[in-house]
């Protein structure tokens, strides 16, 4: 998010453009974000595109790249400030060019913008001199968190010194070699105990960042009013699909979830009303989804996170269950950005690998529609005038009422269940 205007209200800028840098709207639930890193300095010409700053939100970070060529002509923000939607964050003038045309006030203000920030960190600066600035990775910043050790310390290999993640763990690696077994294990205590600090009945622990971030989210969705549809779906076609691909050369084979976001991509085709979302500004409407995309829950160590496959009804199996691993991969490594986690037209939660046999889940806010599924179980069921043994997949489907009728997704969750169960054409 930009503003540009000439600050008529400056007369020392002499008719100079000044772009103000703001923090965007980041998604729909995002309303402030932390800076974790500036990767510029005041008096630095910087061209458009280039990167600002990196800051992060309660799931994901991002880059605020320059929106256009000039010089920095203020940082507002410092690193580990949270910075709320909307706020300025620098401030980007007229390119630094060694013109005779160009107003001398115009260089003036320039070097002494760079002095007052030299003055208040206590350095000498020549103006044309940017200060040097740590540049630390997202992910390697919350594993010196983490290991609680000082990333002044640690020497960056990456880009331009960029601290890196293999940078923390071979510093860490060495504070470990440097003490006693014992004292490095805490004798086996846990931290706070370790430290002198007892655990006591009744102690509260903070919520993470992401933590916080699913309980407003799960909040919000319990303010959604929805209702949930149950299927059992004969899984004998879907396994059969399965076993089939698996013969197929691939460096990542597709799996139950690659089969059931393929199907539930061709449901929302059929039945369009499962792309619709419910919003309330700038008044009561419903919003379409122009891309199919189909997100997936994925369990990690910071939370529940839900990168977004796209383009699902036109991709092929392999194609997807590749794109699938590289999105699981990104999430728990937590290179995740927010246009990666966003843009959902239905969720697919699988609990299977857990045991479960079926479960509800609640409606990812911004979504009409969310699948729910646990494990495939052999079931006794009657057959003419037989019995017979078959694998069985329960589906749940949770809809947003104000947007889907009862009728609407009763009709979606049976489109579903005869597409797994034989009427799916599926696109290797």
């Amino acid at each position: 998010m930009i503003r540009s205007d000439y600050r008529a209200r400056n007369p020392s800028r002499c008719g100079t453009l000044i772009t103000d840098v703001l923090m965007p709207q980041l998604g729909l639930e995002v309303i402030e974000a932390t800076v974790i890193d500036v990767l510029v300095a005041i008096g630095q010409e910087v061209a458009e595109g280039a990167g600002l700053m990196e800051i992060e939100t309660d799931k994901a970070t991002t880059e605020i790249v320059a929106p256009r060529t000039g010089f920095i002509a203020t940082i507002d923000v410092t690193i580990g400030q949270l910075v709320p939607v909307g706020a300025r964050l620098a401030t980007i003038g007229d390119r630094i060019e060694e013109s005779a045309t160009r107003p001398a006030c115009h260089h003036v203000e320039v070097a002494s913008v760079v002095a007052h920030a030299a003055t208040r960190s206590g350095t000498k600066l020549a103006p044309d001199v940017a200060p040097v600035r740590q540049r630390v990775a997202p992910v390697a910043r919350r594993a010196a968190e983490d290991l609680g050790l000082p990333l002044g310390e640690i020497i960056g290999t990456g880009p331009r010194g960029r601290v890196t993640l293999r940078d923390v763990e071979a510093a860490a690696a060495e504070v470990a070699a440097a003490v006693s077994p014992v004292a490095a294990s805490g004798n086996g205590m846990p931290r706070s105990q370790a430290a002198g600090r007892p655990s006591r009945d009744g102690d509260v622990e903070p919520l993470s960042r992401s933590r916080r971030a699913i309980a407003r989210r799960m909040t919000a969705s319990q303010l959604i009013p929805q209702y949930e549809l149950q299927r059992d779906v004969d899984a004998t076609h879907m396994l059969a699909q399965k076993d089939a691909q698996a013969a197929v050369p691939g460096s990542v084979r597709p799996g139950v979830n690659e089969l059931l976001m393929q199907a539930i991509a061709e449901t929302v085709v059929r039945h369009p009303a499962l792309a619709m979302t419910f919003v309330e500004e700038p008044e009561p409407g419903l919003r379409r989804h122009a891309d199919i995309g189909i997100g997936l829950a994925v369990a990690t160590e910071r939370g529940l996170l839900v990168p977004v496959l796209r383009a699902v009804h036109r991709t092929g199996l392999h194609d997807l269950a590749a794109q699938r691993q590289g999105a699981v991969d990104a999430a728990r490594a937590g290179r995740l950005t927010l246009e990666q986690m966003s843009g959902a037209a239905v969720t697919l939660s699988n609990l299977g690998s857990f045991g479960v046999d079926r479960f509800t889940a609640m409606l990812n806010p911004g979504e009409s529609t969310i699948v729910a599924v646990g494990r495939v179980t052999d079931r006794v069921v009657p057959r003419g005038r037989g019995i017979t043994v078959i694998p069985v997949l329960t589906v749940t489907m949770t809809f947003d009422h104000r947007a889907i009728d009862g009728a609407i997704g009763g009709a979606a969750i049976a489109e579903l269940a005869e597409l797994l169960e034989g009427a799916m054409t599926w696109r290797p």
